[in-house]
């Protein structure tokens, strides 16, 4: 398991498509929940990644969470 974080200036939005658009799209993991500041992809039996925003001071403080796909989020989050 591995959890990553950065800060960025991106709209809250954007972050979350982003990450809907990678973890998705370029990865092929389903979207299981999804909320206005988290998004979660894949399932607790076959492996996981979770997206968690919050504000923080100017900023939007962006976690990410995963299992078995550590190789994926970290990736991601280069991509900022």
């Amino acid at each position: 398991m591995i959890v990553l974080s950065f800060e960025t200036e991106k709209d809250q939005q954007a972050i979350l498509d982003k990450a809907i658009e990678f973890f998705v799209g370029n990865v092929g993991l389903k979207i299981t929940k999804r909320n206005s500041c988290c998004v979660f992809f894949g399932d607790e039996q076959s492996g996981w990644v979770k997206v968690t925003l919050s504000q923080k001071d100017e900023k939007i403080e962006v976690k990410v969470e995963s299992r078995e796909f550590e190789h994926w989020a970290k990736k991601f989050v280069k991509e900022f």
